[in-house]
């Protein structure tokens, strides 16, 4: 038995409790004392939170030791006690893809939270957290002061050299098709489009051109030289220049993408550089809610997978 299983034996838990009537007159309580936000927002109970709540509702845990990484704490398993974190709580659920349902409150006022795959979360003054992937793992992670995860946006940029032909927007776009095999193959999504925006004064300029390009059939790889081609008619098109100017090409979810998966993208950009125009920056950015779970997993092997390739641009998309 670990320490934090002490601590939760010791608050008074043990197998097989439930604490219905209690419980569920708390979750009455809290969503009865709240009021619906702006938007018509509104708690709502969830089997997961019922269970949850049934099991560990009224228990006080309290600290296992000093803590293994950071200082240890206690919490009360409460809904009234997070009830009034309606927005925060509906904005990180909305992050995430999975809604929440407040759970109490840590010793050091941190509200806790618990999601409809059970995972447990807390926002204090340093940010949002995810403490476990199960409630007791989340227990564990408090009481015995466990480093928690934190839920925030992330993003990666590298380097990859120009190609031998000096032409920046084919090795924009060619990057940018490795992003979307990369994508795909992580099973993150599949794009259907890459968007051009050409930007005057290096990208801080005026917007030339902003226009989405739907990806061909076929290879990705003998895709590359007609999307360059028709990205280049557009800008002619539009009467745009590409000298001085930014390129970016960006690889962008399909609308059909649900949280937390629709916050991932990728961006290739050239031309933003004076002192090197033909240098290539590749890019993934990911929103806080795919920093969690399986999305933090899946993204996190996209960052390795275009690390090397930025590191290797030679090597095929399928090598990655």
């Amino acid at each position: 038995m670990t320490r934090g299983e002490d601590a939760l034996a010791t608050a008074g838990w043990y197998d097989g409790r439930d604490v219905r009537d209690d419980a569920l007159s708390a979750v009455l309580r809290t969503v009865a004392l709240v009021e619906p936000v702006t938007d018509g927002a509104t708690w709502a109970l969830f089997p997961a939170a019922e269970r949850a709540l049934r099991e560990f509702h009224g228990l006080h845990l309290c600290p296992a030791g000093p803590g293994q990484d950071v200082a240890a704490t206690g919490c009360v398993v409460d809904p009234t006690e997070a009830r009034h974190a309606l927005r925060p709580f509906t904005l990180l659920g909305e992050s995430t893809g999975s809604r929440l349902f407040p759970f109490g409150r840590t010793d050091t006022d941190g509200l806790l939270a618990v999601d409809e795959e059970g995972r447990l979360f807390s926002i204090d003054h340093g940010g949002r957290w995810q403490l476990g992937d199960t409630v007791r793992e989340g227990f564990a992670t408090l009481t015995e002061g466990r480093a928690p995860h934190r839920i925030a946006a992330r993003r990666w940029a590298w380097s990859a050299p120009p190609t031998e032909d000096g032409k920046p927007l084919v090795n924009a776009v060619r990057t940018a098709l490795v992003a979307v095999y990369v994508l795909h193959h992580r099973q993150v999504f599949s794009a259907r489009d890459l968007r051009l925006t050409v930007t005057t004064l290096r990208g801080i300029g005026v917007e030339a051109l902003d226009r989405t390009v739907p990806l061909p059939g076929g290879s990705l790889e003998e895709s590359a030289a007609p999307l360059a081609a028709r990205m280049e008619a557009l800008i002619e098109a539009e009467g745009a220049t590409m000298k001085g100017a930014e390129l970016k090409v960006t690889v962008r979810a399909p609308q059909d993408t649900t949280a937390p998966l629709s916050s991932v993208s990728c961006a290739v950009r050239t031309g933003h550089s004076a002192k090197a125009p033909a240098m290539t920056e590749l890019s993934l950015s990911a929103g806080p809610g795919a920093s969690v779970s399986r999305a933090r997993a899946a993204v996190q092997a996209c960052s390795e997978d275009l690390a090397r390739y930025a590191r290797h641009p030679d090597h095929r998309a399928a090598d990655v």
